[in-house]
C-alpha cells in the first residue's frame, strides 16, 4: 500500500490532534496514529493498520505495556479516504473493523469534505463540513465539527 500523501496526512493529523486534546483533557484513554495496526482476524491472521484510534483504558489499561498489534478492538477508528481508494475497498475495511468488534468507525472523505459514521449494527449517517460529529459513547464528550478535520 503506498503512503497516503499530502492531504491524507493533513486531514489524518488533524484528527489525531482533535481526539488527543479531548482525551489529555479528560484521560479515557490511548489515541492512536500512523496506521496503528490491530488484528481483525486470526486462522490466517489478518491486521489492520488504522489512521486513527480511540482505544479506552477499560480495554487496554493505562500502564499495559503492549508489545506488536493490539488484539483488542478500539472503541473508535477513524479512516481517511485516500485519492487512490475506493469506496467498496473502504466498505470491506469497515466491515472487518466491526467484524474485529470496532463500535464506530469514521471515514473523511477531503475531496467532499464529509465524514460518513458507521455504527456496528446500525446504518451508515453521513456529515457534512457544517455538522456536529459526536463520537459519544465511544469516545465520551467528543465531538467537533466535521469543517475542524479539514481545516488549514
Amino acid at each position: 500500500m503506498s503512503p497516503g500523501g499530502f492531504r491524507h496526512s493533513k486531514v489524518t493529523g488533524r484528527a489525531f490532534f482533535l481526539l488527543e486534546v479531548h482525551n489529555q483533557a479528560h484521560r479515557l484513554g490511548h489515541v492512536l496514529a500512523g496506521e496503528a495496526g490491530f488484528i481483525v482476524r486470526r486462522g490466517p491472521d489478518t491486521v489492520r493498520g488504522a489512521d486513527v484510534a480511540f482505544i479506552s483504558y477499560q480495554r487496554v489499561p493505562k500502564d499495559a505495556q503492549v508489545a506488536g498489534f493490539l488484539e483488542q478492538a478500539p472503541e473508535l477508528v477513524i479512516e481517511v479516504l485516500g485519492e487512490d481508494r475506493s469506496w467498496s475497498e473502504m466498505e470491506e475495511k469497515i466491515s472487518e473493523y466491526h467484524a474485529a468488534g470496532v463500535d464506530m468507525v469514521w471515514v473523511l472523505d477531503p475531496r467532499t469534505l464529509t465524514l460518513q459514521v458507521c455504527p456496528r449494527g446500525s446504518s451508515p449517517v453521513l456529515l457534512r463540513e457544517a455538522d456536529i460529529a459526536s463520537a459519544d459513547p465511544q469516545v465520551p464528550g467528543f465531538s467537533c465539527r466535521v469543517a475542524d478535520f479539514f481545516a488549514d
